[in-house]
């Protein structure tokens, strides 16, 4: 059964594309965190929304802590996506940050307004939110180990203060739109 990736609606099977977000639809079954209920792809390690390590993961497939390479992560930091132990990990409000309290800081007051895989698509949105006076941050997975089982091996997170994510999802929109950049592995997410 097909279903959209941005919004997740599922489909009957002879239909094509979402009717609300007008993209193609995907072959299966959305697949949601366990822990949070955000939705997961099939390729993840990681929610990236509250940080566990997904259960379908094999326990001899587990990604290692990155400070303590013989001992499995529990989750991964929901700010730069570090393979964390139980001992390295920090929890608040159910999610997972490493042993960096920046990320801890910066996640409370800032949101996800966008998440790609190079650096400089992050860098050129960055440039455009600061050039429309919205502080914006990346926090990227390249610095960090991984093993070949990791969904999304270098996400690069822009983000910007929880109170003015609707306006920069709208100024990212507006960029990709006025570039014809769109494409239906970018979008905007909302992290709250």
């Amino acid at each position: 059964m097909p279903y959209c990736p941005q919004c997740h609606t599922e489909y009957q099977s002879d239909a094509k594309e979402c009717s609300d977000c007008l993209i193609p639809l995907v072959e299966g079954k959305p697949l949601f965190c366990p822990n949070c209920e955000e939705f997961v792809t099939k390729d993840d390690t990681f929610c990236d929304n509250c940080g566990i390590l997904l259960p379908k993961i094999p326990a001899e497939e587990a990604p290692e802590c990155e400070n303590h390479p013989d001992v499995d992560a529990i989750g991964g930091c929901v700010v730069c996506g570090k393979p964390v132990c139980a001992e390295c990990a920090t929890e608040q409000n159910g999610r997972i940050f490493c042993e960096n309290d920046d990320h801890l800081n910066m996640h409370q007051g800032f949101v996800v307004a966008y998440t790609t895989s190079t650096d400089y698509e992050a860098d050129m949105i960055k440039a455009n939110l600061e050039g429309a006076g919205i502080h914006a941050t990346i926090f990227n997975q390249h610095d960090h180990v991984y093993f070949t089982n990791m969904g999304m091996l270098a996400l690069v997170n822009v983000m910007v203060p929880r109170a003015q994510l609707e306006e920069a999802q709208e100024i990212i929109m507006a960029l990709f739109e006025d570039e014809g950049l769109m494409d239906e592995d970018d979008d905007a997410e909302d992290d709250a």
